[in-house]
């Protein structure tokens, strides 16, 4: 039982981590087209959805992230 105690702390900093960053991202999202409606203020609001060109190098950057997070418990 108590070597699994690591292994569920880590789970839970984990998702917890995720999820403040998610949270943030989001945020920052939301401010940054909230200023692109500002400036546009005297066109008709159309909220332009995410093109998936601008999403893959997002998902890119994750994979790397998570590959250099799991190559830290590589041993040498």
């Amino acid at each position: 039982m108590a070597e699994d105690s690591w292994k569920n702390k880590t789970l839970m900093m984990g998702g917890v981590l995720g999820t403040l960053i998610g949270i943030g991202a989001a945020l920052l999202y939301i401010r940054a087209e909230e200023d692109a409606l500002e400036e546009a203020r005297d066109t008709p609001v159309q909220h332009k959805g995410v093109p998936p060109t601008a999403l893959l190098p997002v998902a890119i950057g994750v994979l790397g992230l998570v590959r250099q997070i799991a190559g830290l418990a590589k041993r040498d």
